[in-house]
């Protein structure tokens, strides 16, 4: 119970800090390196850095070994799959993979905090 209490807080805290003023999103950039395997979207660095946050601090468990880029790839993954216009249905399931952290994995609850949390940053 606490952890979805810790999700809606951090999705919270997000959203805020998105109404605050972020500047211009026009300065992103582009990784070319990157091989997933559903289309990834450009997610801004500051963006990115506050969905890193907002993560490591709602599901520490998930977050637990895995470095700011493992984490800001779940943003990148989930904004490509809104991007390619999958269902949310869907693109909660495939947050429910990408979570997945040794016998850790989010919920069907986190996970669809996830997603409304990284909708907002797309």
């Amino acid at each position: 119970m606490s952890r979805t209490t810790a999700a809606i807080a951090a999705s919270t805290t997000v959203f805020a800090l998105l109404l605050s003023g972020c500047g211009d999103d026009s300065s992103s950039t582009t990784d070319s390196s990157s091989t997933a395997a559903a289309p990834s979207a450009e997610v801004d660095a500051g963006k990115a850095g506050m969905f890193v946050v907002s993560y490591r601090n709602a599901f520490p468990k998930l977050a637990e070994g895995r470095d700011d880029k493992a984490v800001a790839d779940v943003l990148t993954q989930t904004c490509g799959d809104i991007a390619a216009g999958k269902s949310e249905p869907d693109t909660v399931a495939g947050i429910v993979s990408s979570t997945e952290n040794g016998s850790a994995t989010a919920t069907n609850e986190e996970a669809q905090a996830i997603y409304q949390m990284s909708k907002l940053m797309c």
